[in-house]
């Protein structure tokens, strides 16, 4: 029963609270980017603040060092929820999500998206697809250090799930444009249910590993996929 009501407040609020938010700061095509990107943090930040207070969903980062500060990067993370996407926006400095093509369609959200420069695939166009991602990180990098997040399992997975076949581009993104690969994995799937409306009380570790380095794609893939589903990598 206190698990129906964590969840029905914290709905609650994140609603309440969104609505207001976004009706509030719609016209985000007039604003700076630094003003767009300080917004995608206030509330960011605040939907962790209701998770820890109210849902009693708390977390724990490890490695945060692994990852320098001085230059772009890619971080290949697993994915398992929606709480990745605005936990990550409030864990790393101002990053660039590479994201499905769908996702332009969520309403006011979208133009957030294109403000802060967020890259999306479009999956039926193969190739096309890759060359505008390359294209438009190489571009981006090169203005200053970015972070960039790819999610190479492509969709959302039960925390006990395995994909057999993760996408080629976070691959080629490293070996063409030299941009070096940081895995991070997590456990959010065991708390933050995916299209499940109850959540569950408990904490999340996110694990940043040291920059995965090989060269060799079958390397670099096998070494991926035993730190997304080793079960000493996710718990």
């Amino acid at each position: 029963m206190m698990r129906k009501i964590r969840t029905i407040l914290f709905y609650f609020f994140f609603y309440i609270w969104t609505i207001i938010f976004f009706i509030v700061f719609s016209p985000v095509k007039f604003f700076t980017r630094n003003f767009a990107v300080r917004l995608s943090n206030v509330w960011s930040s605040s939907v962790n603040f209701l998770c820890k207070k109210i849902l009693g969903i708390r977390v724990i980062v490890y490695g945060k060092n692994n990852i320098p500060k001085d230059r772009s990067v890619l971080i290949a993370s697993n994915h398992q929820s929606a709480w990745e996407t605005f936990f990550f926006t409030f864990l790393f400095d101002d990053p660039i999500f590479i994201l499905k093509e769908e996702l332009k369609l969520i309403p006011i959200m979208s133009w957030y998206f294109e403000k802060l420069g967020f890259i999306f695939i479009d999956r039926k166009k193969g190739l096309n697809s890759l060359r505008h991602i390359i294209n438009s990180i190489k571009k981006l990098k090169d203005e200053s250090p970015k972070t960039f997040i790819i999610f190479p399992e492509g969709t959302r997975l039960k925390p006990d799930e395995k994909k057999e076949l993760l996408t080629p581009g976070v691959f080629a993104i490293k070996k063409i444009l030299n941009l070096p690969v940081y895995p991070v994995t997590h456990n959010s799937g065991e708390y933050w249910h995916n299209k499940k409306f109850l959540k569950t009380q408990g904490t999340i570790q996110v694990k940043i590993f040291p920059e995965l380095e090989s060269l060799d794609k079958k390397f670099f893939f096998d070494e991926l996929k035993k730190i997304f589903y080793s079960k000493k990598s996710n718990h």
